[in-house]
């Protein structure tokens, strides 16, 4: 097929195909050696020549016998057959793309931004309660349905299929899942921000909240089928997931409930007790149960094979999936009980319950040794072992929150236990979205990390500024002089934040720029007739740009133009509103694209 070298398929070349060749060194050379690789879940990764990484490292990664897959590989490069012509990528192979940058998008704006200023407003009040407590719920919903939903569901509908060697059930059903969300968060968010300003915030919300639980009912539902279609034996990381996707849902509607019921309450006393019962709650199931289980599920199936690390045994996995499980429905449980009766006596089983959820993570977590360097690393390995160790801190933080009790003399100190939180939600759950992602979105789009910047610069102002948060913010307690450069915390984060999702957006248009030039070369014809519309001329054979300039249509070259009036016209009406021959027109076009046309 034109456009691919022939190579010989000799003994030596066949042998040539080892576990340390390059995906695209070995595509280059043997095209057809692309359908092996699709198998067992390259498809759209990478671009035409697929991401750089060896053959024995995709084969770890997507759960392929290395032994089997250079077999298969060698047998493809020595039929010679005639290689595909490039396959255009489909819904399912650009689909994380919307997720991902809408979530940087939410993050940057409703989410992370909004947080930081909502912080300076704490900080000149000098007290948490300076604002109102449904600014604090808009920004929170922002952050997880917005940042942490987002990122889980374009993650998953990317990644597991490819784990499972299958295709997503129904990908077109993942657009509507992605439109259902971001619609909904962007009226949920507004909603709650109006409250008190806007007759129609209550529907708003309500409308909003409905359609994220549409969506996510959508994406729990093609996640699940999918993995039924790929009949792959019921790992303990499937359960993890599979918990998390019950969480996404359970949570999702507390959240419309929850909206509901604090922004129709009657009085300040009955918000403040729905509040004080549900709100805790709440955020377990998003957090301790949707992101914690999420995250634990693709640690025990990637962090092993990306870094190096031991696998966690399948009976150990297990069990701490069991005693994670009761531990979150226990602190749920065992709050709104203790809030309904005022037993205080039930402290001692929140207690339990807190010790459960840090045994669990620790049966996980121990056998990787997170606290030594990574046997295997790049820029993203900083990110996860900082994360893990922020889990450990939160945890921690949790388990000694009796003590705090008894050294603060507070009741219940809502600053130490914000700060347990957001030691979680920003230094555990973002810091693996960052580092997962600065792993995976360049692998996709076929850049090698390697030639990509270390990332530290994001790295230093998020963790800095978690750090400033979880202290300062404690230590409001004892000195409300703290609250003067709480502020400064927020302001570091969204910095830090700004920095690596730009880049990474960066990396998603280079990306897409080169799937569309595959795209392109996918529809490219044999020749140019007088029925093709010119803008899929110039998009085909970018050299005709010169033929249009000569014969006056050097407006085409405009890409506004080009998308609007260039969709419309043929090449033959192109020459009659120009006053040119036609047969020269379409000759020179055919020249210029190195179209063999008889004319």
């Amino acid at each position: 097929m034109s456009g691919y070298p022939m190579h010989r398929t000799d003994s030596s070349t066949v042998a040539a195909v080892s576990s340390d060749t390059l995906i695209p060194d070995l595509l280059r050379a043997f095209p057809q050696a692309r359908a092996v690789f699709d198998r067992y879940g390259l498809r759209g990764c990478g671009g035409q020549f697929g991401p750089v990484e060896t053959i024995a490292f995709f084969a770890r990664t997507h759960g392929v016998d290395e032994q089997q897959l250079l077999r298969e590989l060698a047998a493809a490069v020595a039929d010679g057959s005639a290689p595909p012509a490039p396959t255009a990528p489909g819904v399912a192979d650009t689909i994380y793309r919307r997720f991902f940058l809408a979530g940087i998008f939410i993050v940057l704006t409703a989410g992370a931004t909004w947080g930081a200023w909502l912080l300076w407003r704490i900080g000149l009040a000098g007290k948490f309660t300076g604002i109102s407590i449904h600014d604090v719920n808009a920004h929170g919903h922002a952050q997880i349905f917005g940042w942490v939903g987002l990122f889980i569901m374009g993650f998953a509908y990317q990644a597991f299929p490819r784990m499972w060697h299958t295709d997503l059930v129904a990908p077109r059903a993942a657009v509507a899942a992605f439109a259902l969300m971001f619609a909904g968060i962007i009226a949920g968010t507004a909603g709650m921000t109006l409250a008190h300003s806007w007759s129609g915030a209550l529907p708003a919300a309500l409308a909003g909240g409905a359609a994220e639980v549409l969506a996510v009912l959508i994406f729990a539902a093609q996640i699940l089928l999918t993995f039924q279609r790929s009949r792959r034996a019921f790992e303990p990381y499937v359960g993890f997931a599979a918990a998390a996707l019950l969480w996404f849902v359970a949570m999702s509607v507390m959240s419309v409930w929850h909206t509901y019921t604090t922004m129709t309450a009657p009085t300040r006393d009955a918000l403040l007790w729905y509040v004080g019962t549900y709100q805790a709650p709440l955020r377990d199931m998003q957090i301790h149960g949707l992101a914690l289980f999420m995250i634990l599920g693709v640690s025990l199936r990637m962090l092993p094979p990306l870094f190096g690390l031991p696998h966690v045994p399948a009976p150990r996995a297990w069990l701490a999936l069991g005693v994670l499980m009761a531990a979150v429905v226990g602190e749920i449980v065992i709050f709104i009980w203790y809030r309904w009766t005022g037993s205080y006596a039930l402290a001692a089983l929140l207690f339990a319950a807190w010790a459960m959820l840090a045994a669990g993570v620790a049966m996980i977590a121990a056998p990787w040794r997170l606290w030594r360097p990574l046997p295997e690393s790049d820029r993203s390995g900083k990110f996860v072992r900082a994360a893990w160790g922020w889990l450990a801190v939160s945890l921690l933080m949790l388990l000694a929150f009796p003590l705090y009790q008894r050294i603060s003399g507070e009741a219940f100190s809502h600053a130490y236990y914000g700060a347990i939180r957001h030691a979680i939600t920003v230094g555990f759950i973002s810091l693996m979205i960052m580092g997962f992602a600065a792993k995976v979105v360049p692998t996709l789009n076929g850049i090698d990390t390697r030639s990509l910047t270390a990332l530290w610069g994001p790295f230093i102002l998020v963790n800095a500024g978690c750090f400033l948060r979880v202290v300062t913010q404690t230590l409001t307690d004892f000195d409300r002089r703290f609250f003067a450069i709480v502020g400064i915390s927020g302001t570091l984060e969204v910095t830090g934040l700004a920095w690596w999702g730009l880049g990474l957006a960066a990396i998603m248009w280079r990306g897409r720029r080169e799937m569309a030039e595959v795209r392109a070369a996918s529809a490219r014809p044999g020749q140019i007739t007088a029925d093709h519309l010119v803008a899929d001329v110039v998009e085909w054979y970018p050299q005709t740009g010169e033929v249009f300039d000569r014969f006056g249509f050097g407006a085409i070259r405009n890409p506004i133009l080009r998308r609007t009036i260039g969709r419309g016209v043929t090449v033959a009406r192109a020459s009659s509103l120009g006053g040119v021959d036609l047969e020269e027109f379409l000759r020179s076009l055919n020249e210029a694209a190195g179209a063999n046309r008889q004319l």
